[in-house]
């Protein structure tokens, strides 16, 4: 993130971050324990790994969680994300005493999931710093 310097443009770059995040296509190549040639590239963990610093923490449903746990819960995510109709957009940072987690970002996701019946419009929101 290079000299995003107001909460306005740290909140944007946070939203389109996620959004190629979730539009990045998922290969889980299983550890066979053999070395086999150039295969299919995980864009999601590329994208992943350029966003998150190894000692990313995060808060899925009000628990903390550290990076690897962050990362599957947003695959749980893009599993349900449904991108031809949901939005992420920039948001307000909610700031709260309650917790030693300041916000510094924040993006609100909107979307319909795929596969659900009776189809129900759900939001995401997500805070960084």
């Amino acid at each position: 993130m290079s000299e995003i310097t107001s909460p306005e443009s740290r909140s944007l770059w946070l939203a389109q971050s996620l959004s190629s995040l979730l539009a990045s296509p998922h290969v889980h190549i299983p550890n066979v324990g053999i070395e086999m040639g150039p295969g299919p590239v995980d864009m999601f963990s590329v994208r992943f790994d350029q966003m998150f610093t190894p000692d990313a923490q995060g808060f899925v449903c009000g628990e903390e969680v550290d990076r690897e746990s962050l990362k599957e819960s947003l695959l749980g995510l893009q599993r349900r994300w449904n991108e031809k109709e949901g939005t992420c957009k920039a948001s307000k940072v909610h700031q709260t005493e309650l917790l030693d987690f300041h916000p510094e970002m924040a993006a609100r996701l909107e979307f319909t999931p795929l596969f659900m019946y009776p189809a129900h419009h759900e939001i995401v929101m997500a805070e960084a710093r």
